[in-house]
């Protein structure tokens, strides 16, 4: 399985009146809805970096599909 993500950072903060979390670590956001809105909020933002950066997007891109073909 490739780490398509390896060296890509993003740091989100949301706040919730009553989170639930998974895992022995406490780790993993459990509020489905939530995810799917931070999932949505990245795509959207990432979308419009890239579209005002096509250079640099496709430098990432092109590291996430080296990164694929080489696991």
């Amino acid at each position: 399985m490739a780490r398509i993500g390896e060296g890509l950072t993003a740091v989100v903060s949301v706040k919730l009146d009553r989170p639930e979390f998974l895992g022995t670590t406490v780790g993993l956001l459990g509020n489905t809805a939530v995810r799917a809105c931070v999932g949505e909020a990245v795509q959207e933002h990432l979308s419009t970096w890239f579209d005002e950066r096509p250079e640099r997007a496709a430098e990432i891109v092109a590291r996430f599909v080296r990164g694929v073909h080489e696991d």
